[in-house]
């Protein structure tokens, strides 16, 4: 519903617009004033959507009465029609200069008054329109960018406690050397509030000397806008302790992409430097001890070899009575005991002073092309009689076409007295030992010692293959050794770039295969 106001001194006048008006809309509401003050003060509580109103009147004319209401609040763009007779042309001048909108020559035709106010009043409607939905969309966008301040708030602030929750020292500075940022971490590194080093230099928080060299550094990264690679520096916190600090500082562009602030990350590695000069002071003893290891081995290498090598020749000599009789046959058994155990102390020196070297890394392989089914054959000639004496079955199965191998032969040797002196020694009476070679499809040549022996659980292997382990772990062991065999197997296969793999049953038997990797095979055949 449209509010139209009439204002005319003369009664018949504004009785005629009145009725006029009414006939514009249905339900149009019609106010109609004889002094153009009241209509003022009336217009200045109510929002009318058309006023008409006659140029002469008393007290204010029509130019007059545009201007102020112009003036009044919501006013500004209300539609205003000016009647005036035909010669009075300059005071429809007038009229327009004050802010009227269109105007009427009296006396007024209703056709023309219907039709121009009609169409004032749809304007107006459009206006209304268009000034809802401007406030609409204003209220929204004010709305969202509330909505999107308090978002940006909260990511400020999970962004500020992310921060504030890493341990190490985060801030940034401007061009000036002046703190724009500082989280909570380094502010109790240096014993002040956040909010109190904001605005202030480097200078001034950490000192001349540290102050210095950050603004220099700044400088460059700034000229540069190149991150800086991680330095480390020396820094006293709140506290007085000197610590040392792994720190980085990057640029940070822009709009324009021109660096105009430094962010500085530093890390407090104060505990891992000392844990660092401790390590290294400890391998440098671990190293001097080893080297003592190593003298000492090496010293107890000819200490020990050359009595026991003269006490083996001469319980040899007293066993075979080689300069005749030497009475009871009891020393002769003596002989033989002091022989055997001296063979046997001799092995178990030789296994400590060789891992001792594999140890020390001074341990070296003497390379040449090797028929390896002819070294097993050696090897096996050699334990034979001592599975005869146990009864075992001593069995080599070798592939055809199988290539010669580029190995220390002496150490391969080694290797396999190893593992076939274990095999005879943990294979109870009857057993069988095999011993096979093979070469699979990726030329890696396959080398595999099996018993029918006493076996190993899962658990039990790693212990067999450590150094110095063994499986039963009483001091009255049934089977002697230092328990160094299989470590110096395996350590010697490693030498060669070999592996060995330990597969083992309790109670039924264990298999021992060593791989020589395919660089080792020699292209061409093994002759037989």
């Amino acid at each position: 519903m449209s509010t139209i106001v009439i204002i005319d001194d003369r009664v018949t006048n504004r009785r005629i617009l009145s009725e006029l008006a009414s006939t514009i809309e249905v339900d149009a509401r019609v106010e109609s004033f004889e002094d153009p003050i009241a209509a003022l003060e009336w217009v200045e509580e109510n929002s009318p959507d058309l006023v008409i109103t006659d140029y002469k009147m008393p007290n204010i004319d029509g130019a007059e009465f545009v201007r102020r209401f112009r003036h009044l609040p919501f006013c500004f763009d209300v539609p205003v029609i000016v009647i005036t007779i035909y010669e009075d042309r300059e005071f429809r001048y007038k009229a327009l200069e004050a802010g009227a909108t269109d105007f009427l020559l009296s006396p007024v035709d209703h056709h023309e008054f219907q039709a121009r106010s009609r169409n004032l009043l749809a304007l107006r409607k459009q206006q209304q329109i268009i000034k809802n939905r401007a406030y609409s969309l204003e209220q929204k966008l004010s709305q969202d960018h509330r909505t999107l301040e308090t978002v940006l708030h909260e990511s400020q602030e999970r962004l500020r406690a992310v921060i504030d929750a890493v341990p190490a020292m985060i801030y940034a500075c401007d061009a000036d050397q002046r703190f724009i940022f500082m989280n909570s971490y380094t502010a109790r590194y240096l014993g002040l509030a956040p909010e109190a080093a904001i605005g202030r230099t480097t200078r001034e928080v950490f000192g001349e000397a540290v102050g210095k060299e950050s603004q220099t550094r700044d400088l460059s990264i700034l000229n540069s806008g190149e991150t800086l690679p991680a330095y480390e520096k020396m820094m006293t916190d709140a506290e007085g302790r000197d610590r040392v600090m792994l720190t980085t500082k990057s640029p940070i562009p822009d709009s324009t992409g021109r660096a105009t602030l430094v962010v500085t990350a530093a890390l407090d590695i104060t505990e891992r430097k000392q844990a660092e000069s401790e390590l290294l002071e400890a391998m440098e003893q671990t190293d001097l001890a080893n080297r003592a290891k190593t003298e000492f081995l090496a010293n107890m290498s000819h200490e020990l070899r050359t009595p026991l090598n003269a006490i083996i020749g001469f319980a040899q000599i007293m066993s075979k009575e080689a300069l005749g009789p030497i009475g009871s046959p009891a020393y002769r058994d003596y002989a033989k005991d002091i022989n055997s155990s001296a063979i046997h102390l001799l092995g178990i020196i030789n296994e400590i002073l060789d891992l001792s070297k594999i140890e020390a890394g001074k341990m070296e392989l003497h390379e040449e092309e090797v028929n390896l089914p002819k070294v097993i054959e050696n090897v096996l000639r050699i334990t034979r009689s001592r599975a005869l004496e146990s009864k075992l079955v001593l069995e080599n199965i070798s592939s055809a076409g199988l290539p010669l191998v580029r190995v220390d032969k002496v150490k391969v040797k080694q290797i396999l007295l190893n593992l076939l002196s274990n095999a005879v020694k943990f294979t109870p009476p009857e057993g069988r030992i095999t011993v096979a070679t093979e070469m699979a499809p990726d030329r890696t040549v396959k080398l595999s010692v099996t018993d029918t022996g006493i076996g190993m659980s899962e658990e039990e292997i790693p212990l067999a293959i450590s150094r110095f382990g063994q499986v039963e772990g009483t001091f009255s062991r049934t089977y002697a050794g230092a328990g160094l065999g299989l470590s110096i197997v395996i350590s010697l296969m490693e030498l060669h770039g070999g592996t060995c793999q330990i597969e083992s049953e309790k109670g039924v038997g264990t298999t021992v295969s060593l791989c020589f990797p395919a660089q080792r095979a020699v292209a061409k055949a093994q002759q037989g």
